[in-house]
């Protein structure tokens, strides 16, 4: 087997080539951002250069956004900021919110996977609330949620409000002062930039949460030497996204809806959020008497990454919590499979990704196990 295809961007993107040589002409020189000598000034420059190029992207000014190792991190300062107040979250977020404090209230969502605003509202009206945190897209089925709108009920009823923004940097356009945003957490690697590194970016609420405390890195927002050459790395794929921001949606939806339209032809399958505002480049699907796990494994044999929607625990297939929070059956979770593209994706890895698909899919309903069924 000599081709590979990946179609697991959601998960991580490949570092794009750009990035790699700008990271590795950073790892040159002892780049201390703190130092006063020649090596950390420039080691700072290169930090606020990419400072200004990631706040580009979401829309607000260089000096709110705090450079971090991830969105999990981001996720988790906010969060245990407000570890002694209520949090409302919606029952889709990714994990490093839900499980970020045991005292969290989840608000529902509908089947199509969008918040329930009316319960948000409810919620809020019941007692004072400090925090409301909703994801701007879906990791697992691309759907686009209700920031600007779940914003403005948690400001109407005195509440701040973080956006996990990790899936829509670079696929929509973000501006935190539009949507009413007041913390907004970023991971680099999902751009085609180095993982671990983040950004927390904060709003005009004058709030600055901090989680590593030590030295005074990051205005004493976050301890810890600064990672120069990743956050360079960060700050160029930060500013080829927003350069390729215009053309996104025309790009991969050229890829998505010919990919759509032949599984379905394929098989009697369910590709969630399908009539509900989606980012472009994420399928997440369901083959009704079929098992992620086995989909997983006959793929990967062919040399196609992609991956079951949800987080891997050891190595473990674990059901979508999503899809469960959305309604979807017993059945409809355990077959899921996500398939996302990016920077690097091809016509021909799409081509390449339908004809396996048939292949494996013809074989197993040829399978004593599978005569009768559907897919």
């Amino acid at each position: 087997m000599d081709k590979k295809t990946y179609l697991d961007y959601n998960a991580t993107a490949p570092t794009r080539p750009e990035v790699v040589r700008a990271v590795c002409e950073g790892l040159q020189a002892p780049h201390n951002a703190s130092s006063v000598h020649s090596f950390g000034r420039e080691g700072r420059k290169m930090v606020e250069r990419a400072r200004e190029q990631v706040a580009a992207l979401i829309g607000t000014p260089a000096n709110q956004v705090i450079f971090n190792s991830g969105a999990t991190e981001g996720n988790n300062t906010v969060l245990h900021h407000f570890k002694d107040e209520r949090i409302l979250v919606s029952a889709i977020e990714h994990p490093s919110v839900l499980k970020a404090l045991e005292n969290i209230e989840t608000i529902p969502v509908h089947k199509n996977g969008t918040l329930d605003l009316d319960a948000l509202e409810t919620a809020l009206k019941e007692k004072p609330t400090a925090l409301v945190s909703l994801m701007l897209v879906n990791n697992e089925t691309g759907v686009i949620q209700p920031v600007a709108e779940a914003g403005a009920l948690a400001h109407k009823y005195g509440s701040l409000f973080h956006c996990d923004a990790v899936q829509a940097a670079g696929r929509i356009p973000i501006n935190m002062a539009i949507l009413g945003i007041d913390f907004l957490t970023l991971s680099a690697h999902k751009i085609g930039g180095p993982q671990g590194v983040g950004a927390l970016a904060l709003g005009i609420c004058g709030i600055t949460p901090t989680l590593l405390h030590g030295g005074g890195q990051e205005k004493q927002a976050r301890a810890g030497t600064e990672n120069v050459a990743g956050i360079t790395g960060f700050g160029l794929a930060a500013e080829l996204a927003k350069n390729e921001l215009s053309s996104y949606t025309a790009k991969y939806s050229a890829l998505q809806s010919p990919l759509e339209n032949a599984l379905c032809k394929i098989n009697n399958l369910k590709i969630h959020g399908q009539n509900t505002s989606r980012i472009a480049n994420t399928t997440l699907l369901s083959l009704p008497g079929a098992s992620s796990e086995t989909l997983l494994i006959a793929l990967d044999l062919e040399g196609i990454a992609v991956s079951n929607g949800s987080a891997c625990s050891s190595g473990r297939v674990q059901p979508s919590h999503v899809l469960k929070a959305m309604g979807a059956s017993d059945e409809e979770t355990t077959s899921a499979i996500r398939i996302s593209t990016g920077w690097n994706t091809t016509q021909n890895d799409i081509d390449r990704f339908i004809k396996v698909w048939q292949n494996i899919t013809d074989r197993l309903k040829a399978s004593p196990r599978r005569r009768g069924s559907n897919a």
